[in-house]
């Protein structure tokens, strides 16, 4: 039996990966899995990103967010009191999909190390509140965790269709990325879970 300190995991992020990381079974074996599939997933992103900001549109709860600050851009006052004056060409858009383009592609090259760790982490940090960032959005977990699910099952699904591999090769991929969302899953919750 391994011992695991408890106080560390809320401390330590390489510690809480390498431990999330062994439970799940995420090995250096799914990294290079990821980074194999490079060549599929580029020519899937734009799909992807048009797919989640469609998602997103499709609700009035998750919409609302683009109204305010964002880390990195400043969201221009709004007379309308509307929930939609935020269009699909709208420059917080286009920003936020330029920021998910550069995640995804940034998912299949970097080298898994604590500075992409930390990245990981920054992902789950940039939508809560807290006073280390220059904007005020706060998405609320519930909304992280749908999305995160979505983006996951248009991910896998698309790779699930790609003809590039052998079957084996193919399931060794999908599933590398499924325990990969689950640990980007905690990137996100362990700023929302006491």
């Amino acid at each position: 039996m391994k011992h695991i300190e408890h106080d560390r995991l809320y401390t330590d992020l390489q510690y809480r990966y390498d431990y999330v990381a062994s439970v799940i079974g995420f090995t250096k074996e799914d990294q290079e899995l990821i980074k194999k599939s490079a060549s599929v997933v580029a020519g899937l992103v734009p799909t992807i990103v048009d797919a989640v900001y469609d998602k997103l549109h499709n609700y009035d709860i998750t919409w609302k967010h683009f109204d305010q600050d964002q880390e990195g851009l400043k969201v221009q006052a709004n007379p309308k009191s509307d929930e939609d004056h935020v269009s699909m060409g709208s420059e917080v858009i286009k920003f936020r999909k330029t920021m998910l383009t550069k995640y995804l592609k940034k998912l299949v090259t970097a080298e898994w190390n604590l500075s992409f760790l930390k990245y990981l982490d920054w992902v789950g940090h940039i939508h809560t509140t807290t006073p280390l960032k220059k904007s005020s959005i706060n998405v609320e977990y519930i909304h992280c965790n749908a999305l995160l699910g979505y983006v996951a099952a248009v991910v896998v699904g698309a790779l699930q269709k790609s003809t590039e591999w052998d079957d084996d090769t193919r399931d060794q991929i999908v599933n590398a990325y499924n325990k990969f969302f689950w640990l980007q899953n905690d990137f996100f919750s362990r700023y929302y879970v006491k």
